[in-house]
């Protein structure tokens, strides 16, 4: 790995803080879509919300999102160390989505994210490799089979459907989130042709009828509070034939354990669900929820857990 982008870098940091200057004129401080007591992680800050609000109006601020300090508190904060970390992974899992490593490049266009030079595969940034190792999971997982109708909770700004779209064939894609955010979502995406198709909602906009083939999450769902999660489980969850969420809460030494549904909770509300683990381990006590997989494909439970 180089630093052939900290030139660059260090350019975008001082537009990043001109721009950031004026971001507070633009959305008066802070502001939260949910009641207090009723935030994901994201939302409690009060300051994520404004950002992507700034960031729909400012064609200038859009242009460089991804590698603004204000977003990457939230997102794109994965380190140039982790992504090498992922490549390692994917190098001995999954060398042949390797091989197709311009196809998922395509996630790195839009929103001049930071990017590193990886040995073997380029300029890339980590979050992309990141993207790309979830969707070995589910390869390695469900045999790349996901089914037809997908969910997301907590889409970001719609990388991780960018990635899954160029590699597994699927028909509609619903993505779950605040509504600022799918507003960000749709405006990313818009910038790109789509094999498949999405559609964004909140939860109180969706109706808790639809069946779905697979649902994922990367930690947004484990970040919500527990009344929210326990909707989610009710209206979502549950009728999903599949699953793969990503989980940084639920364990005493979790990262977030403040109103959260405990690990066992999680097991009772979904009995089919398993404990597997997060490979690379971003955190101690991350683990990923899974069901509906095929025993012989799972990477092995979490002793003790």
């Amino acid at each position: 790995m180089g630093n052939a982008m900290l030139g660059p870098m260090h350019e975008l940091d001082r537009i990043a803080r001109k721009i950031s200057s004026k971001i507070g004129i633009l959305v008066g401080g802070k502001d939260y879509v949910g009641m207090a007591g009723n935030r994901s992680e994201s939302d409690i800050r009060g300051t994520y919300v404004p950002f992507v609000r700034a960031a729909l109006k400012s064609p200038r601020l859009f242009a460089s999102f991804r590698s603004h300090p204000h977003y990457r508190k939230i997102l794109e904060h994965v380190s140039e160390e982790e992504g090498a970390a992922y490549l390692d992974w994917l190098r001995q899992h999954a060398p042949a989505l390797l091989d197709r490593i311009d196809d998922f490049k395509i996630n790195d266009r839009i929103g001049n994210p930071a990017v590193h030079d990886y040995s073997g595969i380029g300029s890339i940034s980590p979050t992309t490799l990141r993207y790309i190792k979830v969707l070995a999971d589910l390869q390695r997982l469900f045999g790349g089979n996901i089914g037809s109708r997908i969910a997301e909770i907590g889409c970001g700004y719609g990388g991780q459907l960018l990635v899954i779209d160029r590699a597994i064939p699927f028909d509609e894609y619903h993505v779950f989130d605040l509504p600022p955010v799918l507003e960000l979502v749709s405006r990313y995406l818009e910038c790109f042709t789509l094999n498949g198709s999405y559609d964004t909602y909140t939860l109180n906009r969706h109706s808790g009828d639809t069946d779905y083939d697979l649902v994922i999450s990367n930690y947004a769902f484990s970040e919500l509070p527990s009344g929210l999660q326990r909707k989610y489980v009710s209206k979502i969850l549950s009728r999903a034939r599949r699953g793969y969420l990503t989980m940084n809460s639920g364990l005493p030494t979790s990262s977030f354990t403040e109103d959260k549904l405990t690990q066992s909770e999680l097991l009772a509300l979904l009995p089919d669900a398993q404990i597997i683990p997060e490979e690379p381990n971003a955190a101690r006590d991350n683990y990923i929820l899974v069901w509906g997989h095929e025993p012989s494909n799972q990477a092995g439970t979490i002793a003790g857990h």
